[in-house]
């Protein structure tokens, strides 16, 4: 076939086939992997925002049934009554909570797995870390020197 020129048309191209350049599968730039293994332990954990939350509640509630369980007094009015109690009730509830979050925590703290671990760190070669050697284990627990990056643990999915 020819064009509206004279000269021959360019051959169609199938829809799916790509009309620009390929793109390239290697990367820019190259990159540096580290693969280290070691246990972590896991365990479930309280979310204590979520008791603080609820004590708190708690205590709105224990506060507007004290408010009107007694006389009111001539000194001051029901609000000033309701907003002194809320003040206290929310503090008291909400530390009543958070210690029952803390029993919990520790409660849950027997159950602790251990379970191994497989690290990966990707970095781009010729930087310090790609060109550092793995340590040989991983810590989890705070306070211990350990990775910044904690590990993904197989299997430690909630259950």
């Amino acid at each position: 076939m020819t064009d509206a020129t004279g000269q021959p048309a360019p051959e169609a191209q199938h829809p799916s086939e790509p009309t620009g350049p390929t793109p390239s599968t290697e990367p820019d730039t190259e990159v540096a992997t580290v693969y280290s293994s070691g246990s972590v332990s896991v365990r479930r954990s309280p979310r204590y925002w979520r008791f603080l939350v609820i004590g708190a509640f708690v205590g709105v509630i224990a506060a507007l049934i004290l408010t009107f369980a007694f006389p009111g007094s001539a000194d001051y009015s029901l609000t000033q009554v309701f907003g002194f109690l809320l003040l206290v009730c929310v503090v008291v509830f909400g530390a009543i909570a958070l210690v029952v979050g803390l029993l919990i925590d520790r409660s849950m703290a027997r159950r602790t797995r251990i379970v191994a671990a497989d690290r990966v760190d990707v970095h781009p070669a010729g930087t310090p870390a790609a060109d550092a050697e793995p340590t040989g284990s991983v810590s989890a627990e705070p306070g211990e020197s350990g990775p910044r990056n904690p590990p993904i643990a197989e299997g430690s999915g909630r259950s």
